[in-house]
């Protein structure tokens, strides 16, 4: 079998690292911005309250950046671990906009949604898929 190339690799590397960071800070910036504004958004009787925002934001931002943690230290389970948070994110990212928000939103933001949605399918699909770089770093590299 033929080798892969080492560049082509090390790419893709660096470009799962920098899609991992996108929803790791995000999670963060959710959680820390909730605790930020939390009386302006309670004077705002905004809905869902402030802690839904700190909780789900500190959920996400532990959970991508333990995925950052597991991808740096090219663990085998790395794939199985980001495909079980990518389906957690998509399921309740819908939930969130169907059950949660406001209906108005939920029509307004649903292209956003579905394009997250096919962002998060995309990147668990063709970064991550059986014989990716994670499970051939324990064998080449």
């Amino acid at each position: 079998m033929k080798a892969d190339n080492p560049r082509k690799t090390r790419r893709i590397y660096l470009l799962t690292t920098a899609i991992l960071v996108i929803p790791a800070a995000a999670g963060w910036m959710r959680f820390q911005q909730a605790l930020r504004h939390w009386y302006y958004l309670i004077d705002l009787n905004v809905w869902p309250r402030p802690i839904y925002f700190a909780v789900s934001g500190g959920l996400i931002g532990i959970g991508y950046s333990l995925a950052l943690i597991f991808h740096f230290l090219k663990l085998r389970f790395t794939e199985v671990y980001l495909r079980i948070l990518g389906i957690t994110l998509i399921l309740w990212l819908w939930v969130d906009r169907i059950f949660v928000g406001i209906r108005e939103s939920f029509r307004l933001l649903l292209p956003v949604t579905i394009l997250i949605t096919l962002f998060v399918i995309s990147f668990d699909v063709f970064l991550f898929r059986k014989n990716s770089y994670l499970t051939k770093a324990g064998k080449n590299g």
